[in-house]
């Protein structure tokens, strides 16, 4: 089995200087400066220039300089091949000598250029290093994530990836999925989590995933309560059980995966909508979601093929109201015999009397079917 995080890994606490990284350095600060800025790696390979044609090219200074971990002037009438009259100040980066930053021009002239140069290149190269560790260790949670519902891991393999990203969860745990409705809140979301402390987070299957160590109700509730905006309904919380064990979390995780990947089902559960739907109440939305296309659309189908969409309609919100014909009359704006007269068109057509509880099941299975066949217009 493979770790998701091995111990061995090379984790991008340094930035490393390639040509396409350093020519960007150069092109950012080159706009500012009147002479020309060359960045060379610590063998003294120039691998950034405003002048292309010295990209590949050995820089005889850049090299002494890296060797000796000083600043080497090269003044007029001392150049040689491979170097011009300048500055040449080694970059050092966790006590390494990582690159060279050159400035081409008179040594009196251009030395406090060169020295406000190599600053500027220092705190740009650290930008990139954070740039690098939050991209690195947003993909290694997704890993992770992902890895539980493939049931890829152990639990001590769990706590072990968790510390390799500094995230020192522990057991018991709860999976949560976030469902966003409208414009997407998935970078809004993930920015906040950061700031919460026992969890983790990352964006899989169009929802927000949330691993929670030492979890509680109270702590789960106070989650939902923060991220969900007080004048909003826009957030679905699919909730797995709290204090889960490894092989209950694992469980949790494979159900949430099969209920993603066909969105449309999460909608179709019997109820007013709510922000948070238990993943232990999606039973039959998971039964389902594992059926193969093709006999999701013969479930559906051999219901609902008979029906329009008025009467289908009104299957849906009478199953949503508890079977109660006044209620579905209140919600549809019509008279409740208008209702019945409907009810009676569909078990003439279907043969099913969706006012018995044996046929509403019927009913559902079949709506819930054809939900799940549209994949990509569902709508939570």
């Amino acid at each position: 089995m493979t770790d998701i995080v091995p111990s061995d890994a090379v984790l991008p606490d340094t930035v490393q200087i390639n040509r396409a990284l350093a020519q960007r350095l150069v092109e950012q600060v080159a706009p500012s400066l009147v002479h020309n800025v060359n960045i060379m790696d610590a063998a003294g390979l120039i691998i950034g220039s405003m002048d292309a044609s010295r990209i590949g090219t050995l820089h005889d200074g850049a090299r002494n300089a890296a060797g000796r971990g000083e600043t080497v002037q090269i003044a007029p009438g001392d150049e040689h091949q491979g170097t011009r009259p300048g500055v040449n100040i080694p970059l050092i980066l966790d006590g390494r000598v990582a690159a060279v930053v050159g400035v081409t021009g008179t040594p009196a002239e251009v030395l406090p250029v060169a020295q406000v140069l190599v600053l500027t290149v220092q705190m740009l190269i650290m930008q990139e290093r954070l740039r690098d560790n939050a991209s690195w260790r947003e993909s290694a949670t997704r890993d992770i994530l992902s890895s539980l519902s493939l049931r890829k891991l152990t639990e001590g393999r769990l706590i072990a990836a968790l510390q390799g990203i500094d995230a020192p969860l522990q057991p018991p745990w709860n999976l949560t999925g976030i469902l966003h409705l409208g414009t997407s809140r998935s970078v809004l979301l993930l920015r906040q989590l950061r700031d919460v402390s026992g969890v983790v987070a990352a964006d899989i299957h169009g929802a927000v995933w949330v691993l929670s160590g030492s979890s509680t109700a109270l702590g789960l509730a106070l989650l939902q309560q923060r991220l969900q905006q007080p004048s909003s309904k826009s957030l679905r919380f699919l909730t797995g059980r709290v204090g889960a064990t490894m092989m209950q979390l694992t469980d949790d995780a494979e159900r949430l995966s099969a209920l993603l990947a066909r969105p449309g089902l999460i909608g179709t559960a019997v109820g007013e909508p709510r922000s948070e739907i238990p993943l232990d109440s999606l039973g039959l939305e998971l039964a389902i979601a594992v059926l193969p296309d093709e006999l999701l659309g013969d479930v559906a189908g051999s219901v609902l093929d008979p029906l329009g969409e008025v009467l289908r309609e009104t299957a849906r919100v009478f199953l949503r109201e508890e079977l109660s014909i006044a209620h579905t009359a209140a919600a549809l704006g019509v008279h409740r015999n208008t209702v019945v007269q409907r009810l009676d068109r569909i078990e003439l057509l279907t043969g099913l009397n969706i006012r018995r509880f044996s046929c509403a099941v019927s009913m559902r299975v079949a709506l819930a079917a054809d939900s799940a066949q549209y994949v990509h217009n569902a709508q939570v």
